[in-house]
């Protein structure tokens, strides 16, 4: 039905973008293309993502593209989409209030760090974004051209903050781009929208909790500005670094796992309460998607400090590095692997028949026999008893 609507629309504009995968010199050209007919920026990036996605599906369910592909290609999706705001939102803070200095004269940059899919590059059809804003250091803006206005780094980047979220989550007649979840940032959306390199490691020091270091775990600068070199960049790593990956296997962990574990566990028995095996939450159910990364981020936190070799973000290349270092069987890693690639595939399905963002299987017949048919099964019966296959190996695991 998403597909459908977007057809409807926009049928003009979807030769605009080349036949094949879209990736991230197709997409600019596409949004170049697509203002010269919708001159308005934020505008014109909602409609890319509808042309964008358009072609996603037809190649995820028509032409079995791979999970690697898609999800490449939705990250870049959201990477364009966050470079762009970022240039337009600086330019017009920029004229308001002049750029954020440091103390040696030169511009304070700000980095967007993706978190979870996002800084994986694994990130889904209808996912929301989870950012954390980080900028290099405090002071003022320079002013604006005649000298006023002048404030400090910190307003300047939760202005900054605002506005990107705004130029990318608003709804207008053409949608919205991403939604956007802050939440993940130090103190929650009780802290300030964006945090100096220096308050972060303070943070981290002082208050980080264990769930944050799995948060941090998927972290990447997605987006920034100024484009930075490897050096600037290398601060924020060696901040991040030590808070996620200990050198020594701390012991004290494993009672805040179990917690969490607990909590997972938890929420998805609540999630399951009151509604049908067929109402399946394919993310957060038992054995869903969010047991997957669990038990693979589990082993990367707890080990990552000991080899660095398991410090890798996506979920489907973290399990043969587990593997090679002795820490999961090659069966279990190959069934974990299977069960994570079917359930984001099933995910997805669900999502691009509304454009909604929900994991819970659809109650109508026909929606699941089409979600059955475009996974390749022609009876739904059996597509149903291999998801359940998959959800109690996940379990077991």
């Amino acid at each position: 039905r998403f597909v459908q609507r977007i057809r409807r629309r926009y049928a003009e504009l979807l030769p605009l973008l080349p036949p094949g995968l879209p990736v991230r010199k197709l997409m600019q050209a596409l949004l170049h293309d697509i203002r010269q007919h919708n001159p308005q920026p934020a505008d014109s990036l909602r409609v890319m993502r509808n042309l964008v996605l358009e072609r996603l599906v037809v190649l995820d369910c028509d032409y079995a593209a791979p999970l690697s592909a898609i999800v490449h290609s939705l990250t870049e999706l959201a990477e364009v989409a966050l470079q762009d705001a970022l240039a337009e939102c600086t330019r017009a803070l920029d004229d308001l209030y002049g750029a954020p200095m440091q103390s040696d004269g030169t511009r304070c940059g700000v980095w967007v760090m993706g978190m979870g899919k996002l800084g994986a590059r694994e990130l889904n059809a209808s996912s929301d974004i989870d950012l954390i804003y980080v900028y290099e250091c405090e002071g003022d803006t320079a002013g604006n051209a005649q000298g006023r206005n002048a404030i400090s780094n910190h307003e300047y980047f939760a202005k900054l903050v605002r506005a990107v979220s705004s130029y990318i989550a608003e709804v207008t007649g053409d949608g919205f781009v991403f939604r956007v979840d802050l939440a993940l940032r130090p103190n929650g959306n009780s802290g300030p929208p964006a945090i100096s390199l220096a308050a972060l490691e303070e943070y981290f020091l002082v208050q980080g909790r264990e769930w944050e270091r799995f948060a941090w775990l998927k972290s990447r600068a997605v987006a920034c500005w100024p484009l930075m070199d490897k050096t600037r960049s290398q601060r924020l790593t060696e901040v991040v670094l030590p808070f996620v990956f200990r050198k020594h296997l701390d012991y004290g962990v494993f009672e805040s796992l179990r917690t969490l574990h607990a909590q997972i566990r938890s929420h998805a028995a609540s999630r399951a309460c009151g509604r049908s095996e067929r109402e399946c939450d394919v993310k957060l159910s038992r054995g869903g998607i969010r047991e997957v990364e669990f038990t693979v981020q589990l082993l990367q936190v707890v080990r990552g400090g000991q080899y660095p070799e398991l410090r890798v973000r996506a979920t489907l290349k973290a399990l043969p590095c587990l593997v090679r270092a002795g820490l999961m069987p090659e069966p279990e890693a190959v069934r974990l692997a299977q069960a994570y690639d079917f359930l984001r595939r099933v995910e997805h399905r669900i999502h691009y028949l509304d454009d909604l963002q929900t994991h819970i299987l659809p109650r109508s017949s026909a929606d699941l026999a089409w979600i059955a048919a475009t996974m390749g099964y022609a009876d739904p019966e059996v597509f149903f008893a291999q998801l359940q296959r998959h959800q109690d190996s996940v379990a077991g695991e």
